[in-house]
C-alpha cells in the first residue's frame, strides 16, 4: 500500500540582500535540517536571484556565453537551514 508523501518544506524567503560585498544574494528558509528536502529553498533561492539578477542588469544571466555561476551556502537554523545563494557576476 502507498503512502502519500511528505509535504514538502517551505521556502520563505529570510533576506533579498542585493548588492553586496560578495555580489547579489538571496537566502531562502528551508522548514527542514534534510538535505534531500531543500530542493523546493535552493530553486525559489535561484528563480529570485535570477530576477534580481536580470532587474539590476537589464539581461538574463542564464542566456550568457558563459553561463551562470552560482554560489551556496548552507546555515543551520533552530527550525532548519537557510539557504543563500550568491552570483559573483
Amino acid at each position: 500500500m502507498q503512502t502519500a508523501p511528505e509535504p514538502e518544506p517551505a521556502a520563505g524567503t529570510l533576506t533579498r540582500t542585493g548588492d553586496g560585498e560578495a555580489g547579489l544574494t538571496v537566502t531562502v528558509h528551508a522548514s527542514s535540517t534534510r538535505p534531500a528536502d531543500w530542493g523546493r529553498a535552493m530553486a525559489r533561492a535561484v528563480n529570485l536571484l535570477v530576477e534580481l539578477i536580470t532587474a539590476t542588469t537589464g539581461t538574463d544571466p542564464c542566456r550568457g556565453p558563459g553561463g551562470l555561476d552560482l554560489s551556496l551556502h548552507v546555515t543551520a537554523l533552530p527550525s532548519g537551514e537557510a539557504i543563500t545563494v550568491t552570483w559573483n557576476g
